[in-house]
Parts: C-alpha cells; sequence; structure tokens
C-alpha cells in the first residue's frame, strides 16, 4: 500500500476487529464462567441436603439394619445425583470447549482475509 490513509485504515480495522474479538471472547469467558458456578452451587447443594437427610435418619432410626439400609438408600441417591452433574460439568466443558474453537477459527479466518485483502491491494499496479 502506498497511501498513508490506506495504512491507517487497515491498522484502524485490525484494532476495531481487535477489539470485537476480545469483547466477544469475554463474554464467552463470563458465560462459562455463570454455568460453572451454577453447577458449584448445585453440587453443593446436593452435598448439604445429603447431610440434613444424614442428620434425620441417624436421629429417627435405633434399629441398625434399618439404618444401615436407610445409610446405602442415601448413598445411592447422592452418587446418582454426583454423577448426574459429572455429565453436566462434561458437557458445559465440551460446549466451552467448542465456542473457544469457533471464536479462534472465526478470528483466524477475518485476519487471514484482511491480511489477503491488504496484499491483494498492494500489488495492484
Amino acid at each position: 500500500m502506498k497511501d498513508p490513509k490506506a495504512n491507517l485504515e487497515l491498522i484502524k480495522e485490525f484494532g476495531i476487529n481487535g477489539y470485537e474479538n476480545i469483547r466477544s471472547l469475554a463474554e464467552i469467558n463470563l458465560r462459562t464462567w455463570e454455568q460453572m458456578v451454577e453447577r458449584q452451587m448445585d453440587a453443593f447443594s446436593i452435598f448439604v441436603d445429603a447431610g440434613i437427610e444424614q442428620l434425620s435418619i441417624s436421629g429417627h432410626s435405633s434399629d441398625p439394619k434399618e439404618l444401615f439400609n436407610s445409610q446405602v438408600a442415601l448413598s445411592k441417591t447422592l452418587s446418582e445425583k454426583l454423577a448426574n452433574k459429572g455429565r453436566d460439568a462434561v458437557n458445559l466443558a465440551t460446549q466451552a470447549g467448542s465456542e473457544y474453537r469457533s471464536w479462534l477459527e472465526n478470528g483466524i479466518d477475518t485476519f487471514n482475509s484482511k491480511v489477503t485483502a491488504a496484499a491483494e491491494e498492494a500489488l495492484k499496479p
């Protein structure tokens, strides 16, 4: 490019695109963080509920066999809920990974198209 004004416009365009890309990355980060915190609070709630149930079982049962059976049922319920939350976390990680990959590919494509257009413009006689 021989025109200084065109050079400045190109630099300005790269700056604007960079800002927009950083903003979209921040949005992905915030959305992912919010979902992770929500999942953590759900898991914490599961543990608290299990603790409350544990206290209730311990306080109401004097028969060791009944207490054991109640403990087994509580453990089974807790493990199933935690397994579901684990699957949710894996799904969240997969979704976030896809969003990050898409963001990166879009940024690379935009950069390549801008550089190619600038190079073609510079090569014009």
